[in-house]
């Protein structure tokens, strides 16, 4: 799984309401234009399947960073109305979740060679994903992928990835699926020297912490991986040739380390406003 199920979710959420109307007291005067759109991607309920749900931790990140979190519905239908949804919003977060279905992206998101168990998957998700992935790119729109959100960015742009990490030679798969609590580093990675990760997070070596057990095993064509674990897993993956199109295998909306990853975003949201 990318992440298995995500750990909080938000129905309606009083402390994000909280900070945000804090943080909107503090800056009276200021011009609401000023706070950017962010589009966040849901998940289902996989235990009831009746509800679909956006990870508490997301929206208080991307409210930390200047920005206005809405939450994208997966629900049948909405890829229809994901052109029209994204020139709503000026940045796109895509979200962990479960792992992605072997059918969907083509049925090419694999390794033919990779044949581990999937768990948690959600079609709806993956299809809606992969539009948003798609017409993000054709629009330019910033966008930040989260850990399965890093993965999907690969896959729906035609790069590859396995089930499980422990397929590839050399890979540690108990570095990568810690137990909680996950406001703890796990190991540690290394960010290429002047890559866009390492300018935002101002260096090249940081510990993380990991909650997936799949990963990225070839980049999309225009992809750079740009940062990896120290057994090699890819942990950061860039496009270049856009504004801002990024995605990071760890969690840094869960322990908080890297709040200049979401301020980077949210200011790359900003400038197209």
């Amino acid at each position: 799984m990318s992440d298995c199920k995500d750990n909080e979710t938000l129905g309606v959420d009083l402390t994000a309401l909280r900070v945000a109307t804090a943080q909107e007291e503090a800056r009276a005067g200021e011009d609401p234009r000023r706070h950017p759109l962010i589009g966040i991607s849901s998940h289902p309920d996989y235990d009831k399947g009746e509800s679909m749900q956006v990870t508490r931790t997301y929206v208080r990140a991307v409210i930390l960073a200047g920005g206005i979190p809405v939450a994208l519905p997966c629900e049948d239908g909405a890829t229809d109305l994901v052109r029209p949804l994204l020139e709503r919003v000026d940045g796109l977060l895509l979200t962990g979740g479960g792992d992605i279905d072997p059918e969907a992206f083509g049925g090419k998101a694999y390794e033919e060679w990779s044949k581990a168990e999937v768990a948690y998957v959600c079609r709806t998700r993956d299809d809606f994903e992969q539009a948003l992935v798609n017409t993000a790119w054709e629009m330019d729109l910033p966008c930040l992928g989260i850990c399965r959100g890093m993965q999907v960015m690969n896959v729906a742009l035609g790069g590859r990835m396995v089930r499980d990490v422990s397929e590839q030679q050399g890979f540690v798969a108990d570095l990568h699926l810690m137990e909680a609590p996950f406001t703890r580093p796990c190991h540690r990675v290394h960010a290429q020297e002047g890559s866009r990760l390492a300018q935002i997070l101002g260096g090249c070596d940081l510990g993380v912490n990991s909650i997936h057990h799949q990963a990225i095993s070839s980049p999309a064509a225009g992809g750079s991986i740009t940062c990896h674990a120290t057994d090699g897993t890819p942990e950061g993956l860039e496009f270049p040739e856009k504004t801002f199109f990024l995605g990071v295998q760890w969690h840094p909306e869960i322990n908080g380390d890297n709040p200049q990853l979401f301020e980077a975003f949210v200011e790359a949201a900003r400038q197209r406003m």
